[in-house]
């Protein structure tokens, strides 16, 4: 009972990922769609099924068209299906699941858009070594989808496999604008970890802080935010987040995977 309570936990989330065709051969394509129709699920396709490192459980890729592709945990026998993440807790939480179906071709990685625009890295926030692989993001103080991103991004930076810069696509206005300059002011006089505070509270914790500029500092600042804007158009795009990595523009949440994968890809970056 305990063990079965333990798996529920760790496999309560929903994974929606980003397709080869591939079954194993233990399980039959058949029997997961009459399992899959029993639970009023019948636009799916397989597109793949692969042994879990777990006796008598299996990895279950498959499209839902418009609901994008998922995956799941099904029984040998058909009867259980556990909708969540695979967790490898002796290996750092890796998500098993997720990272099977990259190598296997399931959850083909965002191909992303060249450009050739010239993007300067001057003055903005900037994490991590310099020598480090460059990702540039793109996005709005408070857009949800912008700071689930940087969630992904910053331990990255942290642990030192990425430099992480921070730019800004104003969407929601002029308190987003405010919220932009508040914390590149934070950045500008070294209180990184307030910076980051006040980016993941969303300006929440703005009159705790005393932020204040220095002369002339709310000018330069502008003028960033300003060139950001520019840069953003010049890119054409479309929302955010929008990432900027080795030449290409990404746009969309990408997970901590995928991301890492991009990385061992493509040429050198053209920010400068």
């Amino acid at each position: 009972m305990k063990k079965r309570l333990l798996m529920a936990v760790i496999l309560g989330f929903l994974i929606t990922v980003p397709g080869i065709s591939s079954a194993a051969k233990k399980l039959d394509n058949t029997k997961v769609l009459k399992a899959l129709n029993s639970l009023g699920i019948s636009n799916v396709k397989i597109l793949g099924i692969q042994p879990a490192p777990i006796k008598n459980l299996y990895l279950v890729y498959v499209d839902l068209g418009r609901n994008g592709r998922r995956a799941f945990i099904i029984t040998k026998d058909t009867k259980y299906i556990i909708v969540g993440r695979l967790l490898d807790v002796t290996g750092g939480g890796r998500d098993l699941a997720m990272e099977m179906g990259i190598d296997k071709g399931y959850f083909p990685l965002p191909r992303g858009r060249s450009v050739n625009v010239k993007v300067s890295t001057v003055g903005s926030p900037t994490f991590g070594p310099q020598n480090a692989p460059e990702v540039v993001i793109y996005y709005d103080p408070f857009c949800p989808f912008s700071l689930r991103e940087l969630r992904e991004l910053r331990p990255l930076a942290d642990e030192g496999k990425i430099r992480l810069v921070l730019k800004y696509l104003i969407i929601n206005g002029a308190n987003a604008r405010r919220l932009a300059r508040d914390s590149i002011c934070l950045y500008q006089q070294g209180r990184k970890k307030e910076f980051w505070a006040l980016v993941f509270s969303k300006g929440a914790l703005a009159s705790k802080m005393k932020i204040k500029c220095r002369d002339n500092q709310v000018e330069l600042i502008e003028l960033l935010l300003t060139r950001d804007g520019e840069e953003a158009r010049k890119l054409q795009l479309k929302g955010t987040p929008s990432l900027f990595i080795r030449g290409k523009v990404y746009t969309g949440f990408i997970n901590r995977l995928m991301l890492e994968k991009l990385l061992l890809t493509g040429s050198k970056s053209k920010a400068k």
